[in-house]
């Protein structure tokens, strides 16, 4: 089985790195790009990175004979 590793980046500059504004955000917490400052929020980047996911994983299907 091989894995796929999504990784969240920044929709502004691409940055990897985020601050929250508390240990454990929760859905509706903003996340702050270190290296930008453009918030972001987890439910939403959660919900974009699942139907990346998804896509990845259907192309796969898709692919192998």
């Amino acid at each position: 089985m091989t894995q796929v590793k999504f990784t969240l980046k920044c929709p502004m500059c691409g940055g990897t790195k985020f601050q929250a504004a508390n240990a454990k955000p929760g859905p509706d917490d903003p996340l702050t790009c270190s290296a930008c400052g453009k918030k972001v929020y987890l439910g939403k980047e959660k919900e974009r990175l699942e139907a990346e996911a998804r896509r990845a994983v259907e192309e796969r299907l898709r692919s192998q004979p």
